[in-house]
């Protein structure tokens, strides 16, 4: 008795037990909490190295636009905050400053820029930033970097819960994972973008937001209980949201209607079982599904459907509008920065070629090995099997456990977004902007957080450090073996990576804060 009362005092129950010895300090190496420093330094040295830059660059467009719209804002305030945002408002984001300084869309090219967060930029400088002596322009490239910063600071505290959600295995590993792949996308090869006032944050974190909700609907799917599938349906919906707001960030959100085109596909062989049976959870997977498609649809559609009321229904309309589809995204893409399919395939270009290669090989191996072997990878992240005692022999048939199938699941998904990505890119689209659209999708910095928990060894429950050993005889991975090893890269080593993803980045901030390429 003495020892239930133990047990059942408010005292052992408010004071569980805790980790101790080793174990605890591999919590405090990958608490969240030691992001927050990592972040806050990386941003402040990129911000260094920009107001460090020489001169206004080859273009002083951004010059030219402040001092037109200076009027009486001539503090020693304005002339400070406008020397930081000249270093920032480059390349295209003049455009994001000027449109939201205008709050609208003045000129035709204007609409390759996020009809959306010209909106949301204007709404935040008239709203927050009005008090301060600045011109309009000012205020509105103020803002867009204050957006920039906030929506990439929540964007990897969001990745972090991601991969920490859909990594199976220990909760340490959980832990581990989710830091290395949150840290990488604080040096992510996007840099200085995701500080400007440019769209790239904002895309990354509404993107990775809709990924956290569609693997906790598919969480959902794979649980017993019974409100499993209204939760279910729920988290598809609102991943088909987060992922149209992505969409009207930047159009190659789009791409993420794969993962429900993928779904649906999966559907159709039951579709008529389903409808005959008049199963209603089912019934409310598939609208679910269908309506999350639509919302991705939408976010493309919308913005684009504005544009055609304010072009093509005065009688003055442009070429566009008789296109089928009338699309302004593709006209001005295509009339004013000769984007096309092949089109940038000339050897002058062959620089930008090589520039785009390791951000896009990396891409490429890691949507092929997720798309191909996402059993293995989850193998691999589980790390061996622990033995049990007693084991009747022979020994039952292994069951996946749901956090496996949910891996398993969203993967290969996500792989196969990120894959269209790279295939789109290296054929239609300026090639160089996949090191700075690559923020948005997470796969290949989770190949690579694996592949560096490796080589610094995985954190274990009993607060040792060890080599990756395998569990399972019914895959390709062997017993003992790593995925360094499974793709033939021993000779590799991850640190090398994340070095030049650094000095990709530091470089970079540089030259863009002087109006030189890449951009």
């Amino acid at each position: 008795m003495n020892i239930i009362r133990t047990y059942l005092s408010s005292s052992r129950i408010s004071q569980p037990a805790t980790l101790r010895g080793k174990a605890v300090q591999h919590l405090e190496k990958t608490s969240v909490n030691r992001l927050l420093p990592i972040f806050f330094g990386w941003k402040a040295l990129l911000l260094v190295i920009a107001v460090a830059s020489p001169g206004v660059g080859y273009d002083s467009s951004t010059k030219i636009l402040f001092d037109a719209q200076r009027g009486t804002h001539d503090s020693w305030f304005a002339k400070v905050v406008e020397y930081v945002l000249l270093r920032l408002t480059r390349w295209d984001g003049i455009y994001f400053a000027s449109t939201a300084a205008n709050g609208e869309q003045v000129y035709e090219q204007e609409w390759a820029f996020s009809w959306a967060l010209s909106r949301v930029n204007s709404m935040l400088a008239r709203a927050l930033l009005n008090p301060f002596p600045l011109s309009s322009i000012a205020k509105s490239a103020l803002a867009g970097v204050v957006i920039s910063h906030l929506s990439h600071l929540l964007a990897i505290l969001a990745l972090y819960r991601l991969v920490y959600f859909l990594t199976p295995g220990s909760d340490l590993r959980k832990r581990q994972l989710g830091f290395t792949t949150a840290c990488l996308h604080v040096f992510s090869p996007a840099g200085i973008f995701l500080s400007a006032p440019y769209a790239e944050a904002p895309f990354a974190l509404l993107s990775i937001l809709g990924l956290l909700c569609y693997a906790q609907a598919i969480e959902n799917r794979f649980s017993t209980f019974a409100d499993a599938y209204q939760l279910d349906a729920s988290f598809t919906l609102l991943a088909g949201l987060f992922f149209g707001l992505a969409t009207t960030m930047r159009s190659n959100g789009i791409l993420s209607g794969i993962i429900f085109a993928w779904d649906a596909i999966a559907m159709l062989p039951r579709l008529g079982a389903v409808l005959s049976t008049r199963d209603g959870e089912a019934i409310t997977r598939v609208l679910a599904t269908l309506a999350a498609g639509m919302l991705v649809a939408t976010g493309f559609v919308l913005p684009q459907a504005v544009a055609y009321m304010e072009y093509c229904t005065t009688g003055a309309a442009r070429p566009w509008c008789t296109a089928y589809p009338p699309s302004i995204y593709s006209f001005v893409q295509s009339e004013y920065w000769d984007v096309g399919f092949m089109r940038y395939w000339k050897m002058s270009n062959l620089p930008l070629f090589l520039l785009a290669l390791p951000v896009g090989g990396a891409m490429l191996g890691a949507a092929l090995l997720a798309l191909r072997q996402s059993e293995d990878l989850a193998k691999i992240v589980m790390g061996p099997k622990k033995e049990i005692r007693d084991q009747p022999f022979p020994p039952p048939p292994q069951v996946a456990s749901k956090g496996e199938k949910v891996w398993t699941h969203c993967l290969p998904r996500f792989a196969l977004m990120e894959l269209a990505l790279v295939g789109l890119t290296f054929t239609s689209f300026h090639v160089q902007i996949i090191n700075r659209i690559s923020s948005g999708y997470p796969v290949w910095y989770t190949i690579m957080a694996i592949l560096i928990s490796e080589s610094q060894g995985w954190q274990e429950e009993g607060g040792s450090e060890g080599r990756q050993g395998q569990r399972g005889n019914d895959s390709t991975v062997q017993e003992g073996q790593t995925l360094s090893s499974l793709l033939g890269m021993k000779r590799v080593k991850p640190e090398w990576v994340v070095r030049g993803m650094v000095v990709y980045a530091v470089v970079q901030a540089g030259l863009y804060a002087s109006f030189l390429p890449p951009a």
